[in-house]
């Protein structure tokens, strides 16, 4: 392409408003010679044609853009993108060079000026595609993008594949949102797709399929972390059941175990309290009856209540297990020697 036809096809190119703005722009910066580079550039700074100076600045940074050449795309920009503050198709190149940022790419920034673009030129399904690609990016990096803004982005994309449906790129943005979605076997689809619409013979081919292949990959291992995440899930919630179950038996069992006890306590307390009323009973009246008769009478009395009282509270003890056999033997043996004594005597 000769100086003076790059500078007509500049100053002849769609509307920014035309989904072939971005198409033809490309095409015409894949053509240049380095000489037509400078005459674009003059272009640019002529002030007495801004369209043409503006669509100029556009396809060289579409050219430094899709040869990957950072440097000069930033240092095209720092030097002219402010003479056309007014142009709303401006906010691609902020976009684009948000993405191309020293530190990594700004995402956030190059998302915000992608959505002033789309709004500025709804119609443009380049843009269309190219929010979409920035908000897939944004959210495949970790970023919080809401489902439905994700769900919008792609019934756009799917418009534009219906409209333009042997465009490669669209087909792999396509793919990005499914996947985000959760769709995986149509992102898997359209990726394939994409690949497949590839034409080996345009320039920057390598770099396109290694970008596709990249999306691919990221689709197969986002579909394997959903499958494994919803297994754990699974199996959280089943331990989970599992241990409650568990947990509910064991304090229905403890809850049982406690009125059992509560209830053997109460019963020996009841008994232990009848025993107590009817030893206090046994010892009041003995100590009436002994108060009346001869010393020699009630002494014999007394020693054969205080055995009693022994081998009663020995038998108490034993039907209750309040000490061990062995311990009884003596406590028995003393009430039945007072018994005795009493009878003999």
């Amino acid at each position: 392409m000769s100086v003076t036809r790059a500078v007509e096809a500049v100053a002849t190119m769609p509307p920014m408003a035309s989904s072939e703005y971005h198409v033809v722009a490309t095409g015409i910066a894949e053509r240049l010679a380095a000489a037509e580079l400078d005459a674009l550039e003059r272009c640019i700074a002529d002030a007495s044609d801004p369209q043409r100076g503006f669509n100029a600045l556009y396809v060289l940074l579409a050219r430094h853009r899709r040869a990957l050449d950072a440097s000069r795309f930033r240092a095209l920009y720092q030097r002219h993108a402010a003479r056309f503050d007014g142009v709303p198709m401006r906010a691609v190149l902020d976009s684009d060079m948000a993405m191309l940022e020293q530190a990594g790419p700004d995402l956030v920034t190059a998302l915000r000026h992608a959505e002033t673009a789309l709004a500025a030129y709804p119609g443009n399904l380049a843009l269309v595609a190219h929010q979409a690609r920035i908000l897939a990016e944004y959210a495949w990096s970790g970023g919080e993008a809401g489902r439905e803004d994700l769900a919008s982005a792609l019934r756009r994309m799917e418009r534009a594949i219906e409209t333009a449906p042997e465009r490669p790129r669209f087909r792999a943005v396509h793919a990005q949102l499914a996947g985000l979605l959760g769709d995986f076997d149509l992102a898997l689809a359209s990726i394939q797709r994409a690949l497949d619409l590839e034409d080996s013979e345009q320039a920057g081919y390598a770099m396109r399929v290694v970008e596709y292949h990249r999306i691919r990959a990221d689709i197969t291992l986002h579909r394997e972390a959903t499958a494994i995440r919803a297994r754990l899930e699974e199996a959280t919630t089943q331990v989970a059941d599992t241990l409650q179950e568990r947990l509910d038996k064991a304090v229905a069992d403890v809850g049982q175990q406690a009125r059992t006890e509560l209830g053997k306590v109460r019963a020996e307390t009841l008994g232990t309290l009848g025993l107590l009323a009817a030893v206090i009973a046994f010892i009041v009246t003995t100590t009436q009856i002994a108060d009346r008769q001869p010393v020699d009478a009630a002494l014999r009395l007394l020693t054969g209540c205080a055995g009693m009282l022994s081998l009663v509270f020995t038998a108490f003890a034993a039907v209750f297990g309040v000490a061990r056999p062995a311990r009884l033997i003596l406590p028995a043996l003393l009430g039945g020697g007072l018994l005795l004594v009493a009878f003999l005597t």
